[in-house]
């Protein structure tokens, strides 16, 4: 069961408004994703912090399988203005194949 790109982008930005967000299909298949979001929202946080907003916004189509892998890649943008100055990048690849799996059980180096 695939997910519809723009559907996922959307969950996004209802969760960080005024980020901005590009995501995209890894392998054809519509449940192997990445995301790539810039956000003020991620000042101040950490990278594990940032991707967790990221993974939060569309944990539902995860849990529904949906979305059966989410890479992630945030960028801090400058207040007032998603495309204002990057303070830092991230990249984690984080999966939901074990449903056990809480997102503060999730290993710092995924």
């Amino acid at each position: 069961m695939a997910v519809e790109l723009d559907e996922v982008r959307e969950l996004i930005l209802t969760a960080l408004p005024g980020a901005e967000v590009e995501v995209a299909d890894e392998t054809g298949a519509g449940d192997h994703l990445r995301a790539v979001v810039r956000a003020p929202q991620f000042a101040d946080l950490s990278r594990i912090e940032q991707h967790r907003l990221v993974r939060q916004a569309v944990q539902e189509r995860m849990d529904d399988g949906s979305i059966h892998a989410l890479s992630v890649k945030t960028i801090v943008a400058a207040p007032g203005g998603a495309s204002g100055g990057r303070a830092s990048d991230s990249e984690a690849v984080t999966s939901e194949m074990d449903p056990e799996t809480l997102p503060d059980q999730e290993d710092e180096s995924r």
